[in-house]
């Protein structure tokens, strides 16, 4: 197995578990293990970093010389960081966006979902409580734009079946087209 398929299938498993969420499911695939990943993705991540090796790498490492060159490694420290910091923010932002969607699709569709009073109570608190909330909420992550960001974002129901998210708002539709096979 490469190391992109060690990774796949890792991610898949965090997801799930800490999300309740499955952003890829391989299970009509050929040789996948828990759906996660499959013999043929696995194959092609190995060949795709056989690529990235030979060919992308090479053009990064001259462009990196170059960015060196014109900067002091202070500098480049500090870029770093700055990035570092604001990719962990992107992460906490998205985890709290996908509660406060998870939280209204739950409650507003009636999911039989574990600890379901907690839920309704958060959704109470999110929702009804302050109006000027609940817009902000609605303006900044409604529910079209969770769909168009998180197109395959799933629910764990009580009885530890997966839905999409999606389902229960078959009006809008994700921002990419799926080709039937």
């Amino acid at each position: 197995m490469s190391y992109g398929g060690v990774t796949e299938y890792t991610l898949s498993f965090i997801g799930e578990k800490l999300l309740n969420t499955r952003w890829w499911d391989y299970s009509d695939k050929f040789l996948n293990i828990n759906g996660r990943v499959s013999l043929i993705y696995c194959v092609m991540w190995g060949l795709l970093a056989v690529y990235l090796i030979n060919v992308v790498n090479p053009k990064i490492d001259l462009l990196l010389d170059k960015i060196k060159a014109k900067f002091n490694g202070k500098i480049l420290k500090i870029i770093i960081v700055v990035f570092i910091i604001f990719l962990f923010v992107d992460c906490i932002v998205s985890g709290i966006a996908l509660d406060f969607y998870f939280t209204r699709i739950i409650v507003e569709n009636d999911l039989d979902v574990a600890n379901k009073d907690k839920v309704i109570e958060k959704y109470n608190y999110l929702y009804l409580e302050d109006q000027e909330r609940a817009d902000l909420i609605y303006k900044v992550w409604g529910n079209e734009i969770m769909i168009k960001k998180y197109p395959n974002v799933t629910i764990r129901l009580k009885n530890g079946e997966l839905v999409l998210a999606k389902k229960y708002l078959p009006d809008i539709k994700p921002y990419y087209i799926k080709f039937k096979r």
